[in-house]
């Protein structure tokens, strides 16, 4: 159910800027407008902006734009005054809006909320929307501008075939024939079929590429003392790591951050795999292998002491995501040692390991993928997982159970696009968002 009261808030970011942008939205936005923004006119036009001073306890010159409904982002009268951009200034022209009683402050995403209430934007859009807005690399933000409506109409498809697996199905429990049944049985099976490849696809595709959105983890292992927290420090170019010549020195998990060509990457260092002498260090040993399952890639680290020992048998499941790396090549050289060879101390070799990772996922075709949070990925998997379960039970010979999973199915991806929607999914959903978005 749509709020209908007027809401106010801030819709630039905090601090201090050249401009900062107040938006009012619902029934009382115009008589806002006219009572707090001089001159004004009487039938404003839409989407103008009308120069004047807001004359409030504080009066600033500045702009006021008028967006008629259902023409404005949330569908409702929508007004926006854009004045400077003190925080003072924006927080006293918000205060006297709200004493006066004409609306009050915006929760949360409120806006954005309204907006698809409103009919304005899907679930989708809203998604697309709100990880725009926290985006932290080129490859989020480009990727999201181009895909959001791919996947509307991908899903919009999905649908549209279950619905018409769907009306095969009623049919065949009107006319209760065995050979219209079967009829039936045979129409609907293909428009599931071609449900299912697209939507094993997507997974598929997003499975490989979540780094896009969750950023890149790498995580540093090897036996203690081998140098790893010599080589954290080297790509973070500071002391990030204490470095000794005592054993098991690192006892819990260490970050840096690194962006490069468009992509997060988090360099993990971690504790010394090996037998734990201590409470601490057995626990510090738990987080590393935890990492280590965690990773999208893995620098196990030798030094020319630790070589002949290979990497350790229950890491070995991961050897598809790891790099050898050959530390200490300051002190001693192995020429043919298979995978990086570097010096953590001098630098050596460091460029030549950074630019391995980063081609590791830059080669990656980031373009096909079409899912862009983990709640779509949810959905999807339970979707695929209930139509797997029409296949295994085609066999059954009732289409009243048959009917019952393609309606959960159609559920599940009306729940995606947000045409059946709980409010505990549009609090948590919204609830990410700006007060002013």
């Amino acid at each position: 159910m749509i709020d209908r009261e007027t809401i106010i808030a801030i819709a630039t970011p905090p601090g201090r800027g050249g401009i900062g942008i107040i938006r009012v939205s619902g029934e009382n936005a115009l008589e806002i407008a006219r009572r707090f923004f001089e001159p004004f006119p009487g039938d404003p036009e839409h989407a103008r902006m009308y120069f004047g001073l807001f004359n409030g306890s504080i009066r600033d010159m500045g702009y006021c734009v008028w967006f008629r409904s259902p023409h404005s982002y949330t569908g409702e009268d929508t007004v926006e005054f854009h004045l400077h951009g003190s925080p003072y200034i924006l927080k006293s022209c918000v205060s006297d809006i709200l004493n006066s009683d004409l609306g009050r402050l915006a929760k949360p995403g409120e806006f954005t909320r309204r907006a698809f209430l409103n009919g304005k934007l899907n679930l989708l859009d809203v998604e697309a929307i709100n990880t725009i807005i926290s985006a932290e690399n080129y490859f989020q933000a480009r990727v999201l501008s181009e895909i959001s409506e791919k996947l509307g109409d991908l899903v919009d498809s999905v649908r549209k075939n279950l619905l018409k697996a769907l009306a095969f199905l009623e049919a065949s429990i009107e006319y209760p024939e065995e050979e219209e049944t079967r009829l039936a049985f045979d129409r609907a099976l293909p428009f599931v079929r071609s449900s299912i490849e697209p939507i094993k696809k997507m997974l598929e595709i997003y499975e490989k590429k979540r780094f896009v959105y969750r950023g890149v983890k790498v995580v540093i292992a090897g036996e203690p003392n081998v140098g790893k927290s010599s080589l954290l420090n080297a790509i973070a170019g500071y002391e990030r790591a204490i470095v000794t010549e005592i054993p098991g020195t690192t006892t819990d998990t260490l970050e840096v951050e690194v962006e490069h060509g468009g992509l997060n990457f988090t360099f993990v260092d971690t504790a010394g795999i090996r037998e734990g002498r201590g409470k601490v260090e057995k626990l510090g040993i738990e987080r590393s292998l935890g990492a280590i399952k965690e990773a999208d890639l893995i620098l196990y680290v030798f030094d020319n002491r630790t070589l002949k020992n290979g990497i350790p048998g229950d890491l070995k499941v991961y050897l598809k995501k790891i790099i050898p790396v050959l530390n200490k090549i300051d002190l001693e050289d192995i020429e043919e040692f298979d995978g990086i060879r570097l010096s953590a101390r001098t630098g050596q070799g460091i460029d030549i390991l950074l630019k391995k990772i980063f081609s590791e996922f830059e080669s990656k075709n980031l373009g096909e993928n079409l899912i862009f949070s983990e709640r779509q990925y949810r959905v999807l998997s339970e979707t695929l997982g209930i139509l797997s379960n029409f296949l295994t039970s085609i066999n059954s010979n009732l289409p009243e159970v048959l009917v019952s999973i393609l309606i959960e199915a159609i559920e599940k991806i009306e729940n995606l696009i947000g045409e059946v929607t709980t409010d505990d999914v549009l609090d948590t959903l919204f609830g990410g968002f700006c007060l002013g978005k």
